[in-house]
């Protein structure tokens, strides 16, 4: 299995954007310099910034650079201080443990130590100061300065504000040491502490900023451009820019809509380089698989796999040729044959195209769906299946169950009470696509009366798209691999991770809000059905936790936007429903389902309907479905 973390084993070409990044900062005329690493989550910006990292010591050690590099993770300090003083802070303090000794730059270290511990102290006129020399409003500069400004009456009531003397006398009360000196003094020091060390330049790594809340992120943007951007500096700056576009929208709640692109504006003037990492197209996912396969089958011994990475780059003729990661060049590279590893290949080449296609080109994504493959194989280990379980086999059904949840639902509903463990729905579509393709009409089947709607018409297509990938399930018993996939504590990772999108679309459809689940309806159509998909089992989790069904729960109201959006989620819903207790349930259940789109869905929701009509321990219910059922007959 592999390790959901960033890396410095290269085996995406990622290398080539973290030297490109040196060899710009490396430009002393461009400093001080901020560029953005930019991509969605799971693309590898945390592993470009871990390869820069380890390309600037290769050039410290080799002397052709001389540069401090200083990693910092906003993400870790959220919730505990001021990210942007724990920024200044770190900076700070990394810069003083180069010469621990050197008398003139622990005075300096300490001299700025006491200037962030004052600016801490004086927070609120540090944002006031800020805003006046940034042009930056601070949304929360109101709310600390109204203590200061309200009177409180014996009772402790709040009063009027000072009257015009007292307001007078308040100000020339203020400390003669003005937050604005600070700011200044801090960066004239921080300068001459760069300036003072025996380094060129100072390289700041900001890494995970998109994961912060909108507060920190403004605060980190704020300590780099008001503090820390002095001659000798570089900030990479490791980021979803949609997500700090939306930290800008919340810090400006009240931007007029005139000011529509004032966010990328912002974003652009702090950033002056950007860098985007783009997604894998299916070529390159099936050699990221591959790279994969090959890493776990030599028993992740990353020496090995990085030298036969070397022999794949060396074979291209240019760096934009469309190589192939074959089995006969991992042979050559080793110097050996295995058969094994020749299997794990075939594996990688049947998971590529639908892998690619429906992951997006995310190499996370496609690490966390062999993690899973992986650790159901471990599964199938230990409750002794390992002689039965085929690795192809379960790598086919797994792609069914990510990708069209409708069609496996159906056919573990097929399999499971089967003597042989046989689906219907495969046998049967395996043999009509024998039929097509020996040209046989008579073995077709007659149309039937009502025509498909194009969402089955998709949804059959895509099925039989699956069905011709190998292996085939003909005589198979599938038993097994249900048996291991149904284990809850090895499902599809959904939960964790989720990128800026997804969380702010997830924040929407749990929102309780009819204008918030209106503005995501218009948004869930364009996104995959494998983000539809993550969205759906989070939600549902929460469904089932719901202590009251009588009134529709808020997950509930963000399921049926989902399933509205993505009909292919609609049977999972209904499965769902189902599984509550009909003495639970409220009338939302039915009054809220209507318009239900693939026929799959529709029969099982007739189903349920029907035993909810029979039952008579919920009245309102059975009332309901019966009422139901008696219109569509009609």
């Amino acid at each position: 299995m592999w390790n959901d973390k960033e890396t410095d084993i290269d085996l995406l070409d990622h290398e080539k954007i973290a030297q490109t990044v040196l060899e710009i900062v490396s430009d002393s005329h461009l400093r001080p310099l901020t560029i953005g690493i930019y991509g969605d989550w799971g693309v590898g910006k945390s592993s470009v910034i871990s390869l820069l990292q380890r390309e600037i010591d290769i050039g410290n050690k080799n002397e052709t650079l001389n540069a401090h590099a200083i990693m910092f993770n906003g993400w870790l300090f959220q919730g505990y201080e001021d990210a942007k003083t724990a920024l200044m802070e770190t900076v700070v303090l990394e810069l003083a443990k180069l010469q621990p000794r050197h008398k003139k730059i622990q005075k300096l270290a300490t001299s700025l130590i006491n200037r962030v511990n004052w600016l801490k102290v004086a927070k609120v006129s540090a944002n006031a100061a800020i805003m006046g020399m940034t042009g930056l409003p601070i949304g929360s500069v109101l709310g600390h300065l109204a203590p200061l400004l309200l009177h409180k009456d014996k009772e402790g009531h709040l009063t009027e504000p000072f009257k015009a003397d007292e307001k007078e006398k308040f100000l020339k009360e203020a400390p003669k040491e003005t937050v604005t000196s600070q700011i200044h003094a801090f960066r004239r020091e921080f300068k001459e502490l760069i300036e003072t060390s025996k380094v060129d330049q100072v390289i700041i790594l900001v890494d995970d900023l998109d994961r912060c809340l909108p507060k920190s992120v403004i605060e980190i943007l704020e300590a780099i451009r008001l503090f820390l951007f002095v001659e000798g500096t570089t900030f990479v700056i490791s980021a979803d820019e949609r997500m700090i576009e939306y930290a800008v929208r919340e810090h400006f709640p009240n931007l007029p809509a005139s000011y529509n692109e004032y966010t990328k504006n912002y974003l652009e003037k702090l950033i002056q380089i950007p860098i985007r990492i783009p997604f894998l197209n299916q070529l390159q996912t099936g050699n990221y698989i591959k790279f994969l396969m090959l890493q776990h089958h030599l028993g992740h011994d990353f020496s090995e796999v990085r030298r036969i990475y070397e022999v794949f780059i060396a074979k291209r003729k240019n760096p934009y040729e469309n190589t192939i990661l074959t089995y006969e060049l991992i042979k050559e590279a080793l110097g050996s044959e295995t058969i094994t590893l020749k299997e794990t290949l075939l594996v990688a080449d049947q998971l590529s195209p639908t892998l690619s296609q429906g992951l997006k080109g995310n190499p996370r994504n496609v690490k966390r769906f062999l993690n899973t493959l992986f650790l159901r194989m471990k599964v199938a280990r230990i409750y002794g299946l390992n002689d039965v379980i085929q690795l192809n086999v379960l790598a086919k059904l797994m792609l069914l169950e990510r990708f069209q949840t409708d069609f496996f639902e159906k056919i573990v509903a097929e399999i499971m009470p089967s003597v042989q463990g046989a689906s219907l729905t495969i046998d049967e579509t395996e043999h009509e696509i024998t039929v097509d393709n020996k040209g046989d009409k008579k073995g077709q089947k007659a149309p039937t009366s009502t025509p498909a709607t194009s969402v089955e018409k998709n949804s059959n297509e895509n099925f039989k798209t699956w069905i011709i990938l190998e292996p085939s399930f003909s005589g198979l018993d599938l038993r097994p691999y249900i048996f291991i996939s149904k284990e809850k504590a090895i499902g599809l990772p959904v939960d964790e991770g989720l990128s800026p999108l997804l969380t702010k679309l997830l924040e929407q459809l749990n929102s309780n809000s009819d204008i918030s689940l209106n503005a995501v309806s218009k948004t869930l159509p364009q996104i995959s059905f494998e983000d539809s998909l993550q969205l759906y089992e989070i939600l549902e989790t929460e469904s089932r936790q719901s202590s009251d069904l009588k009134n529709i729960p808020k997950s509930a109201k963000g399921l049926l936007r989902l399933i509205e959006a993505h009909p292919a989620l609609e049977i999972k819903f209904i499965d769902l429903l189902g599984s509550y207790p009909h003495t639970a349930i409220g009338p939302w259940a039915i009054s809220q389902l209507s318009g239900l789109k693939t026929p799959t869905a529709i029969e099982k929701f007739s189903k349920l309907l029907e035993s909810w009509s029979k039952q008579t321990d919920n009245t309102v219910l059975s009332g309901l479905a019966s009422v139901r059922i008696n219109n569509k007959t009609k």
